[in-house]
């Protein structure tokens, strides 16, 4: 006999499909959905919802249920007879205070979200709790956000303690905060050690910020995938820090394994950022390989607090100030430190190999060096036994033209020989790879 406590569970129920066409069913539908279950969203229609969970200060469409890893709820657009995206348009205006977010998934796990269009809201188009609850399995794909407006804590997609997180072919555009101090992260890791984030051929642009992660107090963010984004008009493009929360005198956060590949920075005022100095801990592991940076207003790279960096295939064009700065952490004991830089092409046309722009390491530390050209830099180890640095950098590099098929239009397809098979392995340089290019749907130029 088999006893109650070992007993077969019964069968899951058949999944259901909600099929809405207004407001209320699709909230009736969000509060309804088990794990497998499907809400189709009618397109050509517009959405709003001041709706609020019990206990909830957010307001907007709420999904408080969770899917399973294998089965979970999927809220779609529908777009089968040719018409337009669902619009989910909340009527907020940047004078606007009610914090009214387009869907807020509250302690929501294993959600898929697909083909929307989420405009005119507060603090964020979608939007993870905030408070004490972890999530995982989040997947939003091929939507559209937009003219997003508030004081603080403002993302196009704000997740807070959320793992095995994929970003996939969505329009991030027009997202304004008025407080810049202080911005907030499209992933961060404040309570919980965070890791399998893929952030991956989305268009980031007319923002403070495309992507900031966060580490803060004693908790960690890894395993990180940046890859074939388009970041273009953003004063940071992507944005790493590790910090205190709360009060806290210091933090043991950190950044592991965090890649940068493929992607596109135009006409950004800085592109990468990675502030990990302020931490007891250790980060390690970054890769920016394959990346095009064109049109630079201030610094293309710029690190602090970690150790094992590769930066190799990268295509520098244009960089108005600084290629790289290395800066001096505030903790003791904890470094920067370049594994290997090679294998990169740099160029401006105001520039030559013996002039402009500089790389700059240990910047406000105790050995301080500043690199006025291409050719001083690549002797910079030797010159200096600097220990920011494994050996002499960019010793296969090259200054020069990468000479792309029409910059005007966006086609940043490299055509000197040295770009076309001078990388690591013989590979192309830069992002624009194999007839791609990097951003929604990976379109062919």
């Amino acid at each position: 006999m088999v006893t109650p406590d070992t007993q077969t569970p019964p069968p899951p129920p058949s999944a259901q499909t909600y099929v809405v066409n207004d407001s209320q069913a699709l909230q009736d539908a969000l509060n309804k959905v088990q794990a497998g279950d499907t809400i189709i969203i009618r397109g050509g229609r517009h959405y709003r919802s001041n709706y609020r969970y019990p206990g909830e200060t957010i307001r907007g469409f709420t999904l408080a249920n969770s899917g399973t890893a294998d089965a979970p709820i999927r809220i779609a657009g529908d777009t089968s007879d040719d018409s337009t995206a669902p619009i989910i348009d909340q009527g907020i205006t940047s004078t606007d205070e009610d914090s009214v977010i387009g869907i807020y998934l509250l302690c929501a796990s294993h959600v898929v979200i697909e083909n929307l269009e989420i405009r005119n809201v507060h603090s964020s188009g979608i939007s993870s709790s905030l408070g004490d609850c972890a999530s995982s399995g989040i997947k939003i794909s091929n939507t559209h956000i937009h003219h997003v407006y508030g004081d603080t804590n403002v993302g196009g997609i704000r997740l807070s303690r959320t793992s095995q997180v994929e970003i996939s072919n969505n329009l991030l555009h027009d997202i304004y905060q008025s407080d810049r101090e202080n911005t907030t992260p499209i992933v961060t890791a404040d309570s919980d050690n965070i890791s399998e984030i893929v952030i991956r051929q989305n268009h980031f642009s007319n923002s403070d910020t495309g992507v900031r992660l966060q580490a803060q107090n004693d908790n960690h963010l890894s395993g990180i995938m940046i890859q074939d984004n388009h970041f273009e008009l953003l004063d940071k493009a992507v944005v790493g820090i590790t910090n205190s929360l709360n009060g806290a005198s210091s933090a043991d956060s950190k950044i592991s394994e965090l890649q940068i590949q493929g992607n596109l920075f135009l006409e950004t005022a800085s592109a990468i950022d990675l502030d990990m100095g302020d931490t007891r801990e250790q980060s390690q592991g970054l890769s920016v390989v394959n990346n095009t940076f064109h049109d630079i207003e201030r610094i293309a790279v710029n690190l602090s607090g970690i150790i094992d960096i590769i930066i190799y295939n990268n295509i520098f064009s244009h960089v108005e100030r600084d290629l790289l700065i290395t800066r001096a952490s505030s903790q003791l004991g904890i470094s920067t430190n370049i594994s290997e830089m090679d294998y990169n092409l740099f160029w401006h046309t105001d520039y030559t190999a013996s002039t402009g722009p500089e790389w700059l390491l240990d910047l406000g530390g105790t050995n301080p060096q500043t690199f006025n050209n291409f050719s001083d830099w690549t002797s910079a180890f030797t010159d200096t036994l600097h220990a920011h640095l494994q050996s002499d950098p960019d010793q296969v590099s090259e200054f020069m033209d990468p000479l792309f098929s029409d910059s005007e239009s966006l086609d940043f397809t490299p055509q000197s020989t040295f770009a076309i098979n001078g990388g690591y392995h013989g590979e192309t340089l830069g992002a624009f790879t194999d007839g791609k290019r990097p951003g929604p749907g990976n379109e062919t130029p």
